[in-house]
């Protein structure tokens, strides 16, 4: 729900019955109030929530640390936005709260006065649209954005939706058999040298060279990509036992997603499979928020399958 809001006129006077009644109003209305969170500019919390709109819904949660978002997808894939307290001009929380709510409507009133183009490039231009959060005690209240952009203020009423279970994986760190931290960009440019439509992806990660490969099984054939350990997109190599997994391709096409706004890109995988792709994100403040993925194997590949050589292999040096 969309209500057109004017501003206050700074100069008119109130009589004091007229003040008083403001004043006992703004005390009512905020004496129920759970949560309020301010931020200069709406497209900083529109884009890392971009990174995980792979689903309708998605789970809100209001913590002392700063916010997280949840979306999952079919049992198979979970998607948690982070961002810190640090990167919002306030952060007001009076108790912990969680309930599901509609992802793309958000997303559109974040987007509500549009996102300017430069006419050459195509890169969004920088705005000047604020954003304000509130959501009261009272859990029959919708979720209240206030967008505001040179002076026209946008209220949007969020629909809040009964909170659901969300899948535990549980990818426990002592688990881990191994850990590589990319440049974001770089894993971009190994992940464009593969078919992205093939049917899965295998990682293919071991202590021997080439330490780290990518391949792309379809009907027409697989491309790799190998990444060595003293590639300077890899910035941290650790591997106790030999990894050899598929996971779909779909999984991959997001993490590209969250590659686009990410400098950091650290993937771990536990003894049961289970991949974890963390985004390192740096807002406008430059201060840092988190996108995590968690993705389940496909299939664990049989000993024959693993020797099974691509027809196509690009390696990665610079």
């Amino acid at each position: 729900m969309l209500e057109q809001m004017s501003l206050f006129d700074t100069h008119q006077e109130d009589t004091d019955e007229e003040e008083n009644n403001v004043n006992e109003q703004e005390q009512t209305d905020n004496d129920d109030i759970a949560f309020v969170a301010k931020l200069k500019s709406s497209r900083t919390l529109a884009s890392i929530l971009k990174t995980i709109h792979f689903a309708d819904d998605a789970i809100f949660c209001a913590l002392p640390t700063g916010i997280k978002i949840i979306v999952e997808d079919k049992q198979c894939v979970q998607g948690n936005a982070f961002i810190d307290t640090r990167v919002f001009d306030s952060y007001e929380l009076v108790r912990q709260i969680r309930f599901r709510f509609h992802l793309e409507t958000v997303l559109n009133c974040l987007n509500i006065f549009g996102i300017p183009l430069d006419p050459v490039t195509h890169e969004p231009l920088p705005t000047n649209v604020a954003v304000q959060i509130h959501y009261r005690e009272n859990q029959t209240h919708p979720l209240q954005l206030y967008l505001e952009e040179e002076g026209v203020i946008t209220e949007c009423l969020i629909k809040v939706l009964d909170d659901t279970d969300t899948i535990d994986f549980d990818f426990q760190t002592e688990n881990v058999v191994t850990k590589v931290v990319f440049k974001a960009s770089g894993f971009k440019e190994a992940l464009s040298e593969i078919d992205l439509k093939a049917d899965c992806i295998e990682l293919l990660i071991t202590q021997d060279v080439p330490h780290f490969r990518l391949i792309a099984n379809g009907c027409g054939g697989s491309t790799s990509v190998d990444i060595n350990q003293d590639s300077p997109v890899m910035d941290t190599f650790l591997c106790t036992e030999p990894v050899n997994n598929r996971y779909k391709t779909q999984f991959f096409q997001y993490i590209v997603r969250a590659l686009s706004i990410a400098s950091k890109l650290s993937l771990r995988i536990d003894a049961a499979g289970i991949l974890c792709a963390q985004f390192l994100i740096y807002t406008e403040k430059d201060k840092p928020s988190l996108v995590e993925y968690f993705f389940g194997p496909d299939e664990e590949l049989n000993e024959h399958e693993a020797n099974t050589q691509s027809s196509d292999v690009v390696l990665i040096e610079d």
